[in-house]
Formats: structure tokens, sequence, C-alpha cells
């Protein structure tokens, strides 16, 4: 029986463990947290006795290392914000466990180690450890759409991913972390042009986007800072000329206003009555925490809440010198029908976590051939079959369509 300890009880913690706990060669998962409450309340929600909730520091690496050496576990599943990538990889390194996250911190406009767990490639491939790095929804499954793009052309010349969503309550919501989601925004977006990396300005590339259905609208984005940009041209086994991400919902020209127009992501202190403080600072402390499972499930049933989340890849070149389009979507449980199947859960958790638990098994099942640190695009058809059996079975389908351009 194969035993998880998962970092973070948020929203994508809460599916992972879910999933995981009802596989019947998953023998415990450990759900940890610094506020135990969170992680209690997912155990409480799900019910399943394989769930141990505990307490644990995701800063404090000795302290997270010596809980992994301790629990003999088969698998680390980082599901905390990004800003711990780091220790919670050095101490499954330390401990000698394979890793998965669904995200990096720190994207650099650098080939050699454009994210930060590549720089940790040379010691985890001499432990003949695994780390899968970005294996969530967006990057992650994205990943994986595009190599399945990658594989039916002989030239790549543009893979550009887009990610769409829209939410309707009657009161502030946040389905994930507007943490993460905030700084994102305001920071430089790194896009992969003629070959190499290279940074432009958070809130360009302004584009409006006709998605298929059942998503069918049309949507307003910009370039997005992404892992996607620098690791698909890496590891997908051709050149790629160009690569963006965007995202986009039908509120983003508010949150350029308040980013850029009103500086809310600002760091400098100010005084205010006597007391020094940032725009940051004010701005995080207001935004709504990722809804907890059971007020999720409070508005879903009541009709306050709705939403629904699209992604998206489209790649262009060539096939026996023919040029080609290929189009390749999401078509997935809405926020209410995730809620239901899952308590708890809603679309963006969803399409994150349901791609996340279906790598972690594949780690767990040794069906990942792969050692080091690695990202999903580097799957082979085998294995890239496997990921989509699974996501299948918990209603996430992605379709394609491949068009010859005259």
């Amino acid at each position: 029986m194969k035993k998880v300890i998962i970092i973070g009880a948020g929203a994508q913690a809460n599916v992972i463990a879910t999933v995981l706990a009802g596989e019947a060669d998953i023998g415990e998962i450990v759900l940890t947290d610094i506020d135990p409450q969170r992680a209690r309340e997912i155990a409480e929600v799900n019910g399943s006795p394989k769930i141990k909730a505990e307490a644990i520091d995701a800063a404090d690496v000795d302290q997270v290392t010596a809980r992994m050496q301790a629990g003999g576990f088969d698998l680390v599943v980082n599901a905390t914000l990004p800003r711990f990538v780091r220790p919670v990889l050095m101490a499954s390194f330390m401990a000698g466990i394979n890793y998965l996250d669904m995200a990096s911190n720190e994207i650099y406009p650098r080939p050699e180690a454009p994210i930060e767990q590549l720089e940790y490639a040379e010691q985890w491939q001499a432990a003949g450890l695994k780390c899968l790095t970005g294996a969530g929804g967006d990057p992650g499954l994205t990943n994986i759409m595009a190599k399945e793009a990658v594989d039916l052309l002989d030239r790549v010349d543009r893979i550009m991913i887009k990610d769409y969503g829209v939410v309707e309550c009657d009161t502030p919501v946040a389905l994930w972390s507007m943490e993460t989601y905030l700084e994102d925004c305001s920071l430089p977006t790194t896009i992969w042009e003629d070959g190499q990396p290279r940074q432009v300005p958070p809130f360009s590339g302004a584009e409006l986007y006709d998605f298929p259905d059942p998503l069918g609208l049309r949507g307003k984005l910009y370039y997005h800072d992404h892992e996607e940009c620098v690791t698909i041209p890496l590891f997908c086994g051709k050149p790629v000329n160009y690569c963006d991400f965007k995202i986009g919902e039908p509120d983003i020209d508010t949150w350029k206003f308040l980013i850029q127009g009103l500086g809310l992501m600002d760091t400098a202190p100010m005084e205010i009555d006597g007391a020094r403080v940032s725009a940051r600072d004010v701005f995080f402390r207001k935004i709504p925490p990722t809804l907890p499972p059971k007020k999720q499930m409070e508005l879903y049933d009541n009709g306050r809440l709705s939403s629904r989340l699209m992604l998206v890849c489209d790649v262009t070149g060539t096939r026996e010198g023919s040029p080609r389009a290929i189009k390749l979507w999401t078509d997935s449980p809405d926020g209410k029908k995730a809620c239901a199947w899952i308590k708890g859960a809603n679309d963006v958790s969803w399409m994150t976590s349901i791609p996340a638990s279906i790598f972690a098994l594949m780690l767990l099942r040794n069906q990942i051939e792969h050692s080091g640190v690695f990202p999903p695009e580097v799957f082979t058809a085998a294995e890239r079959a496997i990921f989509f059996a699974g996501i299948k079975q918990w209603g996430i389908d992605v379709k394609q369509s491949v068009t010859t351009v005259k």
C-alpha cells in the first residue's frame, strides 16, 4: 500500500486527497498545512479514514524533512503556494522521496534553467529520484496537449496556450489562490520568440478570442507569466519558434486597472496615520481567501455561485510540407458539477487537481519512465495515453481539430 504526504491543504489538496483516497493501492494520505483546521475540514468533508490531518510549516525545511523521513512516504505532493517550492523540493530530496508540484515560483528568461526546479536537475538525476514539475492543469495538462500537437507536425512554428474562466457570484469569492494570480498578473511575462525566451510587459498582447463550446464565447486575454512558455520549447522534442500563454476572464480589465492604474501591487512602504504599509499588503488583506469546502458547497447549492473554465492549445507548423493548424481544448465539469462530484471542489481546482492526481498515481504505479527533474511534455505517447484515460474517468475530455491551411 502506498503512502502520500500532501503539503498544503487548499482547494487543490481537497481534490487530490479525495481522488487518491478512492484508489485501492493507496493506504494513507497525510494532509498537512500551517493551519491544521484547513486540513481537518478537508478530512472531515471527505470522510475517508485514509486521510490524516496534521500541522506543518512548509517554510521549515528541517521540520518538513523530518516528517517525510519518519513517514515512509512514496510520494510528496506540493500543493501549497509557489513560494514554498524550494523548501519543499529540498526537503523531499533530502528525504529521498519522489516529488510532484503544480507550479514554479521563479520564471527566468534563461534557456538553461528557466524555472527553479531545473537548478536541481543534476542532483535528482544522480539520486535516481523523480521530480515531476508543473504537473497540474496549466501547466500540466496544457503541456500534454501541446506535446500531442507537436507529435503531429514535422516543424513547429507557434504554440499558443489560453486559459479563460467565467465566475458569477453575488459576493466576492476566490476559487483558488488570489495571491498567486495577482502576483503573476503584476510580473513581466516571459514568452518564447525566435527560439529563445524574452520578457514582455504585464497586461500586454491583448487578444479577443472565440472559444469553442462548451464555453462558446468571445473573451479578452493578455500575456500572463507561466511556465509553459519556457519549458515546452525546451522539452517537447522539436525546435519551437514561438510560444506564449494568455489568461482572461470577463473582469480582466478591472484587474488591469487595479494593478496598473491604482498600483495596488506596489511593494514600496508608505505612511498612513503613522503606520508604514505597502499598497500590496493592504490589497492582500482585503482580497478573499480561497473558499473552504463547506462554504463553496453552500454557494453552489443555493445557486449563488456559477463558474466554468476552459484551456485551449493552438499549434501551427507543417506536416509533409503542408501548413497545419491544430487546436486542442478541454470539455470539463462546470463548478457546480465538480462540487457535486467531489465535495468542496470547483471547476478551477478540478482542472488543476484531477490532472495532478493522475500524474501522482502514475508516479506511484511506476508508469513514468523518466527520472531527474522533468515537466509533463517529456511523456511518451504511451504515457500520455494513460494520462488521458485517467482524466477522462473524471470528466475531463480533450477535444482536437486538425486543419490543413491552404
